[in-house]
């Protein structure tokens, strides 16, 4: 399957939307979204670390803009000045089919759904009603876009995330969605890979430090 800007579209869209900032728009041969974070203004993403890309770059002279695309770290390091940071890996993934298991959560845990921006997001909460685990999906035009599935340190090795993504994918899978798309770290990437997940590309990002001002 292919990563074109189309798909980056879906799965910015999704996210967009996850985090209650505005969608993308087409710029200069990619995408960017105006996050407006203190630590994220913008974000530029492109289908590879070439041309478009670099010519972004060389506007851009102020930190907390970010450059994103599905190359992997050294590809992205070549292709920009030394001023650049490269991030930690991160892996864009895929899944078409539901998950079939259970969505129980694990014994002594309860699952609570509620709406948060244009996702629905579920918390797993132990026994004393603390959030144990929690994450997002944003169903939109049969694409599903999961995001910042996080379980509490405390409560880790314990199923939830697990659990977790399969009470997410039961929305997608109830909304017909044929498309789950997911942005992984180095952690998530082997629990994504248990549930039937494939990784599509590596997701890499450059940001010009904060000293840089």
């Amino acid at each position: 399957m292919n990563v074109d800007l189309s798909l980056l579209e879906r799965w910015l869209t999704g996210w967009s939307l996850a985090r209650g900032v505005p969608l993308p728009r087409h710029h200069g041969g990619g995408l960017a979204v105006d996050v407006g974070w203190p630590d994220q203004w913008r974000r530029h993403v492109f289908v590879d670390a070439g041309e478009a890309l670099q010519a972004c770059a060389s506007h851009i002279h102020e930190p907390f803009i970010y450059l994103k695309a599905p190359v992997d770290p050294d590809h992205l390091r070549r292709a920009l000045p030394a001023r650049w940071t490269i991030e930690a890996p991160h892996y864009l993934m895929y899944r078409s089919t539901p998950i079939s298991a259970s969505a129980a959560p694990p014994a002594g845990y309860t699952a609570n759904m509620e709406e948060e921006n244009g996702a629905s997001l579920i918390r797993l909460l132990d026994a004393a009603g603390q959030t144990a685990a929690i994450g997002r999906v944003v169903l939109n035009h049969g694409t599903a876009v999961f995001d910042r599935i996080e379980t509490v340190e405390s409560h880790r090795r314990r199923g939830l995330g697990g659990a977790l993504m399969i009470a997410l994918d039961a929305l997608a899978q109830q909304a017909g969605t044929t498309e789950r798309l997911l942005v992984a770290t180095e952690a998530g990437r082997a629990l994504y890979l248990s549930l039937g997940w494939r990784v599509l590309a590596p997701y890499s990002t450059a940001v010009l430090p904060a000293s840089s001002l």
